[in-house]
C-alpha cells in the first residue's frame, strides 16, 4: 500500500508541476503514466530473466553477496528495521515467502532463504539502475517526467535491498551453524 501511494503521490507531483511549467496537462499526465507502467514492465522484464540465470550464481556464501561492516551500521543509522514494514514482500512470485523466518536449524530452508535473497538482491539492484532506460522510450515525456520517475523507482528498489542485505549476515550465520552441527 505504502509504494502505491508513493507511485500516485510522486505522478501527481510530477504532472502538476510540469503542468505549470510546461502545460498541456493531458499530455504530459499521459507521459508520466506511461513512464510509471514502462518502469515496472522493464523491472517484471528484468525480474523474470534474472531468475533465469543459475542457481550456482547466487548461493548462499557467495562473494558477491558479502554484507561488510560499514554496511550494517549503515542499516543501523538509518533505522531500517522501523522502515522495513512499509515494503511489500513479494515471495508469493517464487513461492517462497521471506518476511517471517520459519525455521533457524532446517539447512535447506535456510540455504533456500538465501538463495532468494540473493535473487532478489541482484534483481532490485538491476531495477533500480536500469529502470532510467525509460529515458530512451519517446512516449515517456521529456527528462521531466521520465527523470522522476525513474527516481522513484530507484528509491523503491533500492529498499529491498538494503533488507535483503540486512537479513543476510544473520542468515548466514544460522546457515553456517546449521550445516556445521550435521
Amino acid at each position: 500500500m505504502f509504494y502505491t501511494a508513493v507511485i500516485l503521490l510522486a505522478n501527481a507531483i510530477i504532472v502538476t508541476a510540469n503542468a505549470i511549467a510546461y502545460g498541456d496537462f493531458w499530455k504530459i499526465l499521459l507521459f508520466s503514466v506511461l513512464g510509471t507502467v514502462s518502469v515496472i514492465a522493464y523491472d517484471g522484464i528484468t525480474a523474470f530473466l534474472i531468475r533465469r540465470l543459475p542457481e550456482k550464481w547466487f548461493a548462499a556464501g557467495k562473494k558477491a553477496f558479502d554484507v561488510s561492516r560499514k554496511e550494517k551500521k549503515f542499516y543501523s543509522k538509518i533505522k531500517l528495521k522501523k522502515i522495513t514494514v512499509l515494503v511489500p514482500e513479494l515471495g508469493g512470485f517464487t513461492g517462497f515467502h521471506k518476511d517471517k523466518l520459519q525455521s533457524t536449524d532446517d539447512t535447506e530452508y535456510l540455504r533456500r532463504f538465501l538463495l532468494e535473497s540473493n535473487y532478489g538482491v541482484a534483481i532490485h539492484i538491476v531495477n533500480a539502475l536500469g529502470g532510467f532506460v525509460i529515458g530512451f522510450l519517446p512516449f515517456c515525456g521529456g527528462f521531466w517526467v521520465w527523470m522522476p520517475v525513474a527516481i522513484v523507482n530507484f528509491v523503491l528498489s533500492m529498499l529491498p535491498v538494503f533488507i535483503l542485505r540486512n537479513n543476510t549476515p544473520p542468515l548466514l550465520f544460522l546457515y553456517k551453524r546449521a550445516t556445521s552441527s550435521k
